[in-house]
């Protein structure tokens, strides 16, 4: 053997090392990036899990936050102000609360931003036992109405006397409880209850185990048709996130467009996440909330889309009953800057 070939022989004991090498190398250029860790989000919801959210919890479990790289926590609360209060102590970024609650939390100071109408339609009702002789609002003239002092339904009634439905001068109030109005009302110590579309699955259970029906008569047939639940944030969070707000809203909109497409599925879904739930009242709940969310009337805009004339009405009619302070504009209570321009065509349930 020459010495030039022998300075070019390279031993196999070198050379597997050698290769190895190179090929661990070669796969380490080829492999994907790490996955980015996903964004944290707490969305606080108006009360306890009922069919009101069916959709939030389909947009979290059919993977539309996880597809935008958020993991979400949704927790419950007692009630808008305790939802809205969360946000105000940084322990959520989101809440489902009542429209009009964020016209008080701004007078407070915490300057809570409406980004997506939830309900578009207003839930506030009367709930009347059938053989009341309540059919239509002025019927209402001469009846005794529960309702608590200070709830948004009552203090809508003087909307109604401006629509002309009735002369408020005729209607007899009883002061309530919230506890207190179903067993009232079944029991026949008032005529009828400012309440909600929403629990009347509840009060016809009540009613039918004494042989009674109910009528439901809806506030927003009869004009009165003030913005209910809304998604919301605190501004500081969108301003300092922007991506991640607008990422969430998104998400929560794509959830919610395909939860009105597909409303068992998301009833499932919903089931499954919250397996205590009573299911016929889940059901009759997902029902109605199916139908506020993204009513025919509603369709001329894209879903979760608030109309400025709707919001500066609503703004007139709560600081002249509430005595609020009048903000300065609406536009920084509500925005439709952060939601997408979805038209889902709802089915049937």
């Amino acid at each position: 053997m020459s010495r030039s070939s022998s300075i070019l022989r390279i031993p196999r004991t070198l050379a597997a090392p050698a290769f190895l090498i190179c090929a661990l190398f070669a796969a380490a250029l080829l492999a994907p990036p790490p996955t980015a860790a996903a964004d944290r989000v707490t969305i606080v919801l108006n009360w306890l899990p009922g069919g009101a959210h069916v959709p939030i919890y389909y947009a979290r479990d059919a993977g539309f936050y996880k597809k935008a790289g958020i993991e979400v926590e949704i927790r419950s609360s007692q009630g808008s102000r305790e939802a809205l209060s969360a946000l105000g102590a940084g322990k959520a970024q989101f809440a489902i609360t009542e429209a009009a609650e964020l016209f008080s939390r701004r007078a407070d100071g915490l300057k809570p931003v409406g980004v997506m109408a939830y309900f578009n339609k207003s839930p506030n009702a009367v709930l009347a036992l059938n053989g009341s002789g309540i059919r239509r609002i002025a019927d209402l003239a001469g009846k005794r109405i529960a309702a608590p002092r200070s709830s948004l339904p009552r203090i809508l009634f003087p909307r109604l006397a401006g629509e002309g439905k009735i002369n408020l001068k005729e209607v007899h109030w009883v002061s309530l409880a919230p506890a207190e109005l179903m067993p009232a009302l079944i029991a026949g110590k008032v005529d009828a209850v400012a309440s909600s579309t929403m629990v009347a699955h509840q009060y016809r259970v009540a009613a039918s185990k004494k042989g009674g029906a109910l009528s439901v008569l809806p506030l927003a047939d009869a004009g009165v048709n003030i913005y209910s639940l809304v998604l919301a944030a605190p501004k500081a969070f969108i301003t300092k996130k922007p991506g991640l707000a607008k990422s969430f809203v998104r998400a929560t909109a794509e959830g919610v467009a395909a939860a009105l497409e597909r409303p068992g599925v998301a009833l499932k879904i919903f089931l499954k996440a919250n397996p205590a739930a009573i299911r016929p009242r889940a059901r009759a709940e997902w029902r109605v909330a199916h139908s506020l969310i993204y009513p025919l009337e509603a369709r001329r805009s894209p879903l979760g889309r608030f109309e400025r004339s709707r919001i500066e009405e609503m703004r007139k009619i709560l600081t002249r009953i509430r005595n609020l302070r009048t903000v300065s504009s609406s536009i920084d209570v509500y925005s439709n800057e952060l939601v997408p321009a979805l038209r889902p065509r709802p089915g049937a349930l």
